[in-house]
């Protein structure tokens, strides 16, 4: 399904790779054409306010939401900030966010726990029949467990921080295919199949952010563009009724052709315990041609694909996601310009 009803993606790339003095037509493209904004909506963002709508998804279980805000600083205090995850996911819903080292170790997992609730519904996980996410390596790995001995607890916590790491290991040489099928339900799930029809949906990935699909549905084979960086890193995770441990794969790199000074800045869960099969927030900040190294427009997308919205409930529950979803990136919006304008803020004042 398309999501730009106001400009063709030819338009869209053409505009993109334009430059002019006054505020970037191509932003004006990729907001109204993108993401549906109308003129009051554009200029909204364009005064330093956020705005946020829901679009439309190819399928009932594929939620989207897109955003956009002007921020006061340079793109390089956004990159800072995205790059020093540990402190930008912090807070309120976040239990603990842990940076992975490079090249992974199983060390940089022995600060993960898992959730008592989490221990006790692996005790009951078969294949079809689980309330976790598991492929079959996972599967084969805690039908090692003695639930009767005295120490299960602690097998279950050692074999969950090897199966996750296994995880980003079995990503980083053979990418999707390395992740398995999702086995925990009934067919099981494709995930790496998922994955690239999910970005496949949203037209804004190859119109505003060009080559990421690319990097992404093919990695670790894709070409590899210029000044590309990514890390990853794991955290656990309170924003529904289970805490939940997320593996994510982040992806720096700046677009190749512009006109104007962009990055994209795309964070996507490879892994995620509960609630999503399927996710990834994708950002564009575009440098504001009216005030160069100044200030910079940022553009998020997110999609993903959650379980537990089909069935009898499924309209009341799509319904709440789709506006929780919404508010959340508002505010995730707000957040951001608040700590990327206050570093210049602290730096003038001489506060740390």
């Amino acid at each position: 399904m398309s999501l730009r009803p106001a400009a063709t993606a030819a338009l869209a790339v053409a505009m993109l790779l334009q430059a002019r003095a006054s505020e970037p037509p191509a932003i004006d493209v990729l907001l109204a054409g993108q993401f549906g904004f109308d003129k009051a909506q554009i200029e909204e963002v364009r005064h330093g306010r956020p705005v946020a709508v829901s679009l439309p998804g190819s399928m009932d279980r594929e939620f989207l939401a897109a955003g956009a805000i002007r921020i006061e600083a340079p793109i390089n205090r956004l990159i800072d900030r995205f790059r020093d995850i540990e402190k930008l996911e912090s807070g309120a819903g976040f239990v603990q966010t842990v940076r992975i080292g490079d090249p992974p170790t199983l060390g940089d997992f022995a600060a993960m726990s898992l959730p008592a609730g989490d221990i006790a519904a692996l005790r009951k996980c078969r294949p079809g029949d689980c309330d976790l996410k598991l492929n079959q390596h996972g599967f084969d790995l805690f039908s090692a467990i003695d639930w009767k001995a005295p120490d299960h607890v602690a097998a279950a916590e050692r074999l969950w921080r090897q199966y996750v790491f296994d995880l980003l290991q079995a990503y980083r040489i053979h990418g999707n295919a390395g992740l398995g099928l999702s086995m925990e339900r009934k067919p099981p799930r494709d995930t790496a199949a998922e994955f690239a029809e999910l970005l496949g949906s949203a037209s804004f990935i190859e119109a505003g952010t060009p080559g990421l699909r690319e990097y992404l549905v093919h990695y670790p084979a894709s070409r590899k563009p210029a000044g590309l960086e990514e890390f990853f890193y794991w955290s656990i995770v309170e924003f529904g009724l289970k805490k939940t441990v997320r593996l994510n794969h982040v992806v720096i790199y700046p677009v190749e052709g512009a006109s104007v000074p962009r990055v994209v800045l795309s964070n996507r869960i490879l892994y995620a315990s509960h609630y999503f099969q399927n996710a990834i927030e994708v950002r564009l900040a575009s440098d504001a041609p009216s005030a160069p190294g100044r200030a910079h427009y940022l553009l998020v997308l997110n999609l993903a694909r959650p379980d537990g919205v089909t069935g009898v409930f499924g309209p009341i529950v799509r319904y709440k996601v789709r506006n929780g979803g919404r508010e959340t990136l508002r505010k995730t919006l707000i957040l951001t310009k608040q700590r990327t304008e206050a570093v210049r803020v602290n730096a003038s004042s001489g506060a740390p």
